[in-house]
């Protein structure tokens, strides 16, 4: 007797379609079929799982690691020295996608590396990038900055939240009429090049975060705030030189991204991006006193 592997058929048919499933391509129904196969069928849990390991490897590997600075300011200079159209984009565009290829090269083999060590008998998806190897239990600055850290990493790293584009009717929706003027008020301090792609209301490890993210080609900032729960700046060693209405802006840098931070009475605010320490040095500057105005006008 000859037996049919039906459940071997299945299994490849919802292999076939995780990818489409982690782009959100599916049909709803086909949706539905895929998450009722995946509660039972362990093996296509485990693949799944595997896309979504080698998507978040490429994915910061290419997010998270940008060309040295070296090369950014002289690409900068260059811009501003020439005239607007005499300047060679073939060259610029060759510089990036350069820069951008060894980054997704050194993510591929890290990733090599990482698949064939991985624990074949632990299930569960990694957690977004996380600071607790890099903040010492001690170090009370580093705790509430890996705050503004941790969600911008969330939203728009491993959300690729970054590469979305919302309207202002979007934002002011998702924003709520309590936050929704905070738009208004990043967007006449940034600089004119970047573009507030997304602002929205989100929720991370039981907390909730305002949150506006603005992009300049590659370059990707977060604006973030959240209210306080306890905590409160130490003083002293760590602050940065730099105030912002009268309160200190404590500053780290961690996995390639610059993290600035402020306290309130009621709020934290955080300055988060992959520009250089003293790119991200100015833009706190500008931001976290206007944003800190602006919040004294929103009811507790």
């Amino acid at each position: 007797m000859t037996l049919v592997g039906f459940e071997g058929s299945q299994c490849r048919k919802i292999r076939s379609y995780l990818d489409s499933y982690l782009n959100s391509e599916l049909l709803v129904e086909t949706n539905h079929e895929l998450i009722k196969h995946l509660e039972s069928c362990e093996d296509c849990a485990r693949a799944l799982e595997d896309r979504v390991r080698i998507k978040d490897h490429l994915k910061r590997g290419v997010l998270l690691d940008t060309a040295p600075i070296e090369l950014r300011d002289r690409i900068r200079n260059d811009i501003r020295r020439r005239p607007r159209f005499g300047f060679s984009f073939a060259i610029l565009e060759r510089s990036w996608v350069f820069a951008a290829a060894t980054a997704v090269l050194v993510g591929a083999i890290a990733l090599g590396i990482a698949y064939r060590s991985r624990d074949l008998s632990t299930h569960a998806v990694r957690r977004p990038l996380s600071l607790e190897a890099d903040v010492a239990s001690g170090d009370q600055t580093g705790q509430i900055l890996k705050v503004g850290f941790e969600d911008h990493v969330y939203c728009s790293i491993d959300h690729d939240m970054a590469n979305e584009q919302f309207t202002s009717e979007q934002m002011a929706e998702k924003l709520g009429p309590q936050y929704e003027g905070l738009v208004t008020v990043v967007k006449q301090k940034m600089p004119r090049e970047y573009v507030v792609v997304a602002g929205h209301r989100c929720h991370y490890l039981n907390r909730e975060f305002v949150h506006l993210i603005l992009r300049h080609a590659n370059e990707i900032v977060s604006l973030i705030v959240t209210k306080k729960n306890g905590e409160t700046f130490p003083g002293g060693v760590g602050a940065s030189i730099l105030q912002a209405s009268g309160s200190p802006v404590y500053e780290a840098g961690w996995h390639n991204l610059q993290v600035a931070g402020m306290e309130t009475r009621d709020y934290l605010i955080f300055v988060v991006s992959n520009e250089s320490q003293k790119d991200n040095h100015d833009l706190a500057s500008t931001l976290m006193p206007v944003v800190n105005d602006f919040l004294r006008n929103v009811p507790s």
